[in-house]
């Protein structure tokens, strides 16, 4: 199991990076100044360090050059972590003697692939050892748990695109008329256009028009600060039991979720999928870096947590439960989803 050193004064991003580290399957320390990132090098020896450059006291490229004068980490890969991208700052840290340079903010998936190639870099430039008690065993190669193989990912992506779009073509004509049904129903109820669109993050942050039967007041937006002190999840997560903003059919909708069927759309022109994390109202720009993660893949209709709770499920709880399924994700795993979302929203669980 390979070792990677962080260095970073931030506490909370260090703590971010220990924890997408480690569930790809490496140890970690955190030094949070450069007096334990020295100490911390020296005694654990690690295979590589991702060290920022921004620090209070001895800054990272003070830290670098000191790294190169030890033994533990003279020839150890070292990533340089920053906000800034000036041409002086990389030269002045290539020249310092970094490996790499990564600029703030980055996706999980960019990192890992650079950690990656870095230790399987150093694996191939450094010599096995001789067999001596004293002596450390040979580093492995990296092996990330539960993740597939490059041509299993690809094949298995092609095949989903194929099955999402084969399954809403063969859905639409069933759905469709019942959908003109929703739409004169919306209509009758309360004022308003029919179909509601919304900003959601989908796949690589990218944003995009999610489209949903409308299921409130055509003022809702606006009584969402009237009625925040009764929103029951964290924070940009907003929901209501018993919303007052909800209309009379919107509440049906909401419980039988044919409010989703619009989405078929999205599936259609290729923002979505049948089955991925959910999309979320908030930009990317307000995830912590482990849920970066769940921007890997196409948002879905349907998805691990929907399963497990619907909305009772805060976001952190479901990007857990996203990052588990991309790190899964199978045709058995996909289809079981499928089958128990059918469950869960005939027994209307979780969902209001």
């Amino acid at each position: 199991m390979s070792r990677i050193l962080i260095v970073d004064d931030d506490v909370a991003i260090g703590r971010q990076l220990e924890l997408l580290l480690t569930r790809r399957g490496y140890k970690t320390v955190h030094a949070t100044n450069g007096t334990a990132a020295l100490a911390a090098a020296e005694e654990w020896k690690p295979d590589l360090v991702l060290l920022d450059v921004l620090m209070p006291g001895m800054d990272g490229f003070e830290v670098l050059q000191r790294m190169r004068q030890l033994n533990s980490t003279v020839s150890t890969p070292i990533i340089m972590l920053t906000a800034l991208s000036s041409m002086p700052d990389k030269t002045k840290g290539f020249e310092g003697g970094a490996d790499d340079y990564i600029v703030k903010p980055f996706t999980n998936s960019e990192l890992c692939l650079r950690i990656e190639a870095h230790l399987r870099r150093q694996k191939d430039l450094v010599p096995e050892p001789p067999s001596t008690a004293m002596q450390p065993p040979p580093k492995l190669p990296l092996v990330i748990g539960k993740q597939r193989s490059g041509i299993f990912r690809q094949s298995y992506k092609i095949t989903k695109r194929l099955f999402d779009l084969t399954v809403s073509l063969i859905a639409l004509p069933f759905v469709l008329p019942l959908m003109a049904i929703i739409a004169l129903i919306i209509k009758l109820d309360s004022p308003g256009p029919v179909i509601f669109k919304q900003k959601r993050t989908g796949m690589n942050g990218e944003r995009f028009t999610m489209y949903k039967f409308r299921t409130m007041f055509e003022n809702a937006e606006e009584l969402k600060e009237k009625y925040a002190h009764l929103n029951h999840l964290t924070w940009p997560d907003f929901k209501i039991v018993d919303d007052p903003r909800v209309t009379r059919v919107g509440k049906f909708l909401r419980k039988t979720s044919l409010d989703e069927l619009p989405q078929l759309f999205n599936v259609l022109k290729g923002d979505m999928s049948l089955v991925g994390p959910r999309p979320t109202s908030f930009s990317a720009d307000t995830y912590k870096l482990w849920q970066t993660e769940r921007l890997e893949v196409r948002p879905g209709l349907t998805g691990l947590w929907q399963i497990n709770g619907r909305s009772d499920t805060d976001f952190e709880e479901r990007s857990e439960l996203d990052i588990e399924y991309i790190e899964r994700q199978s045709w058995k795993l996909d289809l079981m989803i499928l089958f128990h979302t059918f469950s869960a929203v005939l027994m209307g669980r979780g969902s209001y």
